[in-house]
């Protein structure tokens, strides 16, 4: 008896092992880093994105172009660009399908502040496109400032410590930035994530090189879908950010 017991223990660590080693392979690679740089090799998805959002009139007339052809993309903006008069405008993002990401509160380096100051950047992000939708809009998608999570010693683990505490498990990153379309279209493959900002020369550029991407057979979804992160969810009230939230909440270190 006490050898068959053995043997059956035995026997379900292995398939412990089994079943941890398939989960494992189940995570695509490109998401086993906590900076994300492209989305799948393995299907013409792609992912156009928007930083900083200065200019309220060239995100409309982005978000328009994607309606115009059909398709989605994320917008980053500061939160510092979120303004109440502009309510129609994000509104009439997430209603067209697309999706709004957060490029923090303003456009300060973020390896360089402390924990809390890093909770707060994203955190009143967060709090201000609630306050001026009416309604909680779950930000799925953070993209640092000038694409960097370093610290003053190279590190980024501070910055994804406490992204991770707020609950961000990725930074997103891209592997296209280009305004010259001729270019950016030679650049473009499987899974990239495209930089843009929203301001007359992107805004140009994507003018042509949308029905370029689109006659090649490349699909233009949201980040979010790009990544398999599912849809923003719009349940709950309105978030308020509170560090006390976070105080003893952890981090993932790796």
């Amino acid at each position: 008896m006490k050898r068959l017991t053995a043997l059956l223990a035995a026997l379900c660590l292995l398939l412990s092992f089994a079943f941890a080693e398939e989960e494992a392979e189940e995570v695509p690679e490109y998401l086993k880093m906590f900076r994300v740089y492209h989305g799948s090799r393995e299907n013409p998805r792609i992912a156009i994105t928007m930083d900083d959002c200065y200019e309220p009139e060239y995100v409309e007339k982005t978000n328009e172009l994607f309606k115009q052809y059909g398709i989605t993309g994320t917008f980053f903006p500061l939160g510092l660009m979120l303004h109440p008069e502009d309510k129609d405008i994000w509104q009439g993002i997430i209603d067209s399908g697309s999706e709004i990401g957060t490029h923090g509160w303003d456009h300060g380096s973020i390896g360089k502040r402390d924990g809390w100051a890093i909770l707060l950047t994203v955190g009143k992000c967060q709090q201000q496109l609630d306050e001026i939708l009416g309604h909680h809009y779950q930000i799925q998608c953070y993209r640092p400032p000038y694409g960097t999570l370093n610290d003053e010693n190279g590190s980024i683990s501070k910055a994804m410590e406490f992204l991770r505490k707020f609950g961000f498990q990725h930074s997103i990153h891209w592997d296209v930035s280009q305004t010259d379309p001729d270019i950016a279209i030679k650049n473009v493959q499987n899974g990239s994530i495209l930089l843009y900002h929203a301001r007359k020369k992107d805004y140009e550029c994507l003018v042509k090189l949308i029905p370029e991407l689109l006659e090649k057979g490349f699909e233009p979804v949201t980040v979010s879908e790009l990544l398999g992160f599912g849809e923003n969810s719009t349940e709950g009230e309105l978030f308020i950010y509170d560090k006390e939230n976070y105080r003893n909440k952890p981090g993932d270190k790796k």
